[in-house]
Order: C-alpha cells, then structure tokens, then sequence
C-alpha cells in the first residue's frame, strides 16, 4: 500500500496521496465511505472534522501551521498521485536535506565513478605516501558509504 505526505511551503499545505494509499487511511482521514482516491473532491480546501485519531493530528499540525503563519490563512490542495496536476507541485518541493554539508549519496556515486574513471585512465596523480590506488580508493569510498549509511 502507498501512504500520504502533508507539506507546508508557506503559502500552501498539498496533502500527496498515493494512488494505492490504503483505504482506511482514507476513511480516517475523509469519512466514512471515502475510500477511493477518484471519489474524493479536487477542490477540498480543509479537512472535515471527524474523531478519528488520525483526522485529530492532522488538523492539528495544519493548525499549528497555521498558527505559526500569523495572518495568513492556510488552503489545503489535495494532490492525488496520477489525478492531480498538484502532485507536480508537491514533487517540486522535495528536496534532498545536506546532512550538515555531507555528501548525498548520488553525489558521492559520482564523486566514486569519476575517480574510477580517472584511476582507470591513468589520469589520477599519486598523492605522496597515501597510496591511493584503486583499491586504497575503493576502501575509502566504502568506508565513507558505510559513514553515510549508518554502518
């Protein structure tokens, strides 16, 4: 089953759900009978009001979301995956976190692909007394995988 991400840019909050998110997910969410991404309304701009627990926390985290705004009153956009135009939008806001100026991990398979490269090339310059071989290379690059992996 998918499941469902609520973000807040600051002048919008997309609820993004996924178009095999789990029926009660909607249920808890939506209501009673609503368990069917395509039966639920394009145009919501909040969530009904419900005692489900689930239906509670949401509400208010865009509450407090709200709260923190100030002034401005904040708009819910639903953004069903593959129904919605707003899905785009909501992908669009996905960014990858730094990690405290870290290395991504597709930076770091680049970074490891282009040594390769130039180890295989013979471009690569020895660095005095670090024998930085390929396999000295190797090593280092797994050891840092491993860093960014948590082993």
């Amino acid at each position: 089953d998918g499941g469902a991400y609520l973000v807040d840019d600051g002048q919008i909050c997309l609820l993004w759900l996924h178009e095999h998110v789990n029926p009660n997910l909607l249920e808890d969410l939506f209501g009673p009978g609503n368990t069917n991404l395509a039966d639920l309304d394009h145009n919501l701009s909040s969530l009904p009001v419900l005692e489900t627990h689930l239906n509670a926390q949401t509400r208010n985290l865009i509450a407090y979301w709200s709260s923190v705004r100030g002034s401005k009153a904040l708009t819910l956009q639903l953004a069903r995956q593959g129904l919605d135009g707003a899905e785009y939008e909501f992908a669009r806001l996905l960014v990858e976190d730094r990690n405290n100026e870290a290395q991504s991990y597709v930076d770091w398979l680049v970074h490891l692909h282009r040594g390769i490269q130039l180890e295989l090339s013979g471009q690569r310059k020895k660095e005095e007394g670090e024998g930085m071989g390929v396999g000295a290379g190797l090593e280092g690059a797994m050891a840092g995988f491993n860093n960014l992996i948590g082993r």
